[in-house]
């Protein structure tokens, strides 16, 4: 009797919490943080690291699950690295509608895996002031996925989703905010059991991919609000563009003569106005943009331009760079490069 009495308590709790949904959270915000947000602070968002616990973890091996990353390009990459892009992917979404200037990830990956970053110095905050000095950002955001588990009691489960962010100046290496948000769905029967299939089932069909997604993208939304000092705009703004690669298109051997064709190639950033400065010597020289480039880290897209050398054209060396502009509704988004090396004009003197 004392066994019936206890099953039926434990599954009326389960119908008590079937379909319910919490959520936790710690900040630690710097005073500084509102000033610095009105001036246009410019951040990095690099690779999420995953901590969460291997007991109760959501392996894709689970159908429910699989659900959730199927818009995965790359999903023979190992679960946890699926989910740290995923979450990543998610909070820079939703920094599109905050006050920060955000750099496109691919771009930053790209010039971190160039100057030789391996994917644990990413991750690793300590690296706060290298990484912005290398970006040329004022902050840099790291985050974690610390929990990705389910629980089950009885006829119930329960999926969590932790999530730390943290902001790092990089300038002062201060830390102007730190946040650990946890959110749980759970998931039982809507009625009484019918039967050894469905207590065992429902539990888990209430959890599909669907449920988890909206989980996930509700941890980074509130995490992101709490970043912004409360509230989100209502339009996404642009990403900063970025452009990892400004040089000549061809090498060439000594200075550029009267008649002969410069050549500027540029990758960065699609959709963009792009153009390079030559010194002061030609300035705002157009480029325009003849191939895009799929990844699953976000699209780039090659830019090209020319400058036909001039007579008169007497002048070295010379520094050749590059302006990438994007559009807003708020502001117009403008990043500038420049060239490694030097050129050397030397066209034939006027007559």
């Amino acid at each position: 009797m004392k066994n019936i009495l206890r099953t039926a308590a434990l599954v009326a709790l389960a119908l008590a919490a079937a379909g319910c949904t919490s959520m936790n959270s710690k900040n630690d915000i710097s005073p500084k943080l509102a000033s610095l947000r009105t001036m246009g602070y410019r951040i990095a968002v690099m690779p999420f690291a995953v901590t969460a616990p291997s007991d109760g973890f959501l392996s894709d091996s689970l159908a429910p699950v699989g659900e959730l990353l199927s818009f995965q390009t790359n999903r023979a990459a190992p679960m946890r690295d699926q989910l740290g892009r995923l979450l990543r992917t998610d909070v820079v979404a939703w920094l599109q509608q905050s006050d920060f200037e955000v750099v496109d990830p691919w771009q930053s990956d790209t010039q971190l895996a160039h100057a030789g970053f391996q994917p644990e110095q990413l991750r690793n905050p300590a690296n706060a002031h290298e990484l912005a000095r290398l970006l040329g950002v004022d902050g840099v955001l790291f985050g974690d996925l610390r929990s990705w588990n389910r629980s089950y009691y009885v006829l119930q489960a329960t999926a969590e989703v932790a999530l730390h962010l943290e902001l790092l100046d990089g300038s002062s290496r201060e830390r102007l905010f730190a946040a650990d948000r946890t959110e749980t769905i759970g998931s039982g029967l809507s009625g009484g059991p019918t039967g050894y299939l469905s207590v065992a089932t429902e539990p888990l069909a209430g959890l599909r991919g669907a449920n988890l997604r909206e989980l996930t993208r509700s941890v980074a939304r509130n995490a992101v609000t709490d970043l912004n000092g409360g509230a989100l705009g209502n339009n996404p703004g642009p990403l900063t563009p970025r452009l990892t690669v400004i040089g000549l298109a061809q090498e060439h051997m000594g200075p550029f003569q009267a008649g002969e064709r410069l050549d500027v190639v540029a990758v960065g950033s699609p959709d963009c106005e792009v153009c390079f400065d030559v010194g002061r010597l030609r300035t705002h020289v157009p480029m325009q943009l003849t191939q895009r480039h799929p990844d699953p880290r976000g699209e780039r897209a090659t830019y090209l331009g020319h400058y036909i050398v001039q007579p008169g054209d007497t002048a070295g060396p010379l520094p050749l760079s590059a302006t990438i502009r994007r559009g807003a509704a708020r502001s117009n988004v403008t990043s500038h490069y420049r060239w490694e090396g030097e050129l050397s004009l030397q066209g034939t003197p006027q007559h």
